[in-house]
């Protein structure tokens, strides 16, 4: 749908949002219900359909605010840079503990998505693509500015980086224990650090 055009309908919107990401975040996608989200954000049936197509348009609009939410969390990291990269990796260790092994906000959105409907499933794809494209985009300055090889591949080294956090955040959220993440983190920094 549409933007709201009036500043109130876009922060009404972007309270269902916001709700309901962290509530799908908190339970999962399946478990948590319109209903849910209404009583949680404080609005009505009309306010929700007067935003939202129905639920397939909700959980799109969440698909695409958990990943500009992680996408503007990385940039806050000099992440084109070594120690910037570092620290972004130890900030996400850091965080996945201290939120109670919830794992990836997109990443466990999408594992529940996949099976919802090819158009979710389609979202949840671009969605890994653009975060995909941003880590390319940054190993690509790192190696205009000597940080890697002339010979390194950007696109492949972003989607080992990439699989390196989903998959450490799984079995950090299986054993409930930050060392899983640590380790595959780590191990692609010394993967990168081959591509030096």
């Amino acid at each position: 749908m549409d933007q709201p055009k009036t500043a109130r309908g876009r922060e009404t919107r972007a309270a269902i949002i916001e709700t309901a990401s962290n509530l799908m975040y908190l339970r999962g996608a399946r478990a948590t219900s319109l209903d849910d989200v209404l009583e949680t954000a404080g609005c009505g049936k009309s306010q929700l359909y007067h935003y939202f197509n129905g639920r397939s348009d909700l959980l799109a609009a969440v698909v695409e605010h958990q990943l500009e939410t992680i996408l503007g969390d990385q940039a806050r990291f000099k992440i084109d840079t070594w120690s910037g990269l570092r620290a972004w990796f130890e900030v996400l260790v850091v965080r996945q503990e201290e939120q109670g092994f919830r794992g990836c906000p997109l990443g466990g959105l999408a594992a529940e998505l996949l099976a919802e409907d090819d158009e979710l499933r389609d979202i949840v794809a671009a969605a890994f693509t653009r975060w995909e494209q941003e880590l390319t985009a940054t190993f690509a300055r790192m190696q205009k500015t000597g940080g890697l090889k002339r010979s390194a591949r950007p696109g492949e080294l972003a989607r080992h980086v990439l699989s390196a956090i989903q998959g450490g955040y799984l079995l950090s959220t299986i054993r409930r224990d930050p060392r899983p993440m640590r380790e595959a983190l780590n191990a692609a920094l010394e993967h990168l650090g081959e591509a030096r």
